[in-house]
């Protein structure tokens, strides 16, 4: 099948099987394969289990498998603790990490009878598991890279707007990935094959993360 390629990481489904693989008819892309090939790999939620469909994620440092239903949420915390890393090396005095969640706004009785009921708009969530805020003196830049998502947009761009251009305030908007959603149609189709989504972790209704760093003034002999 063809793989999604998230910044170094580069995935795909997977499913391991005990006895016999579980017959997709053509509905989904999927590799399958028997639980001996599975010893050894790294999984987010521990011991690898038949019949799950995991997204098998090839970085640098081996495969690594997460549950289908925990993907998106596992993806936007991973790509928060970097695009963190990634300040925090480049010499950040200030860091704030805001969270928005999607909400639904009513609009006027016409736009209801015409059959537009309401529109997604962002609202900040308060007291997420990903509000973050920093305050200190900073430090002189260090260079983050190799990157673990420089195809991530702003990473790379944050980077080099402070390691080359000296850049004082830098803004990184993070979004949620709904590759892999539980409401998704690509879902539905593996629920028909018979597979286990998984998705046991707990959702934080974030959609996207404003993260905002400010950096101390360069100074004589930083590089």
């Amino acid at each position: 099948m063809s793989a999604v390629r998230k910044g170094t990481h580069v995935s795909r489904l997977v499913t391991y099987y005990s006895e016999e693989p579980v017959k997709t008819k053509g509905r989904v892309e999927i590799q399958q394969q028997q639980m001996s090939d599975a010893v050894g790999l790294r999984s987010a939620d521990g011991a690898v289990r038949p019949a799950l469909v995991y997204v098998e994620v090839v970085s640098e440092a081996g495969p690594f498998l997460v549950p289908f239903g925990d993907y998106d949420e596992w993806s936007l915390r991973d790509r928060y603790n970097e695009a963190i890393r990634i300040m925090n090396t480049l010499g950040a005095s200030t860091i704030v990490c805001e969270t928005f969640g999607e909400v639904t706004v009513r609009r006027n009785i016409r736009a209801r009878v015409l059959g537009r009921g309401g529109e997604m708009a962002q609202q900040r969530i308060e007291n997420s598991g990903f509000d973050f805020q920093h305050d200190g003196a900073g430090s002189a830049p260090r260079d983050p890279r190799p990157l673990r998502w420089p195809d991530e947009p702003g990473f790379a761009a944050a980077v080099s707007s402070v390691l080359d251009n000296g850049a004082r305030d830098v803004q990184i908007n993070i979004r949620s990935n709904r590759t892999y959603a539980l409401d998704g149609s690509l879902a539905g189709e593996l629920r028909k094959c018979g597979l286990d989504l998984g998705g046991a972790s707990q959702r934080t209704g974030a959609t996207s993360l404003h993260i905002r760093a400010t950096f101390p003034p360069m100074k004589r002999g930083w590089v």
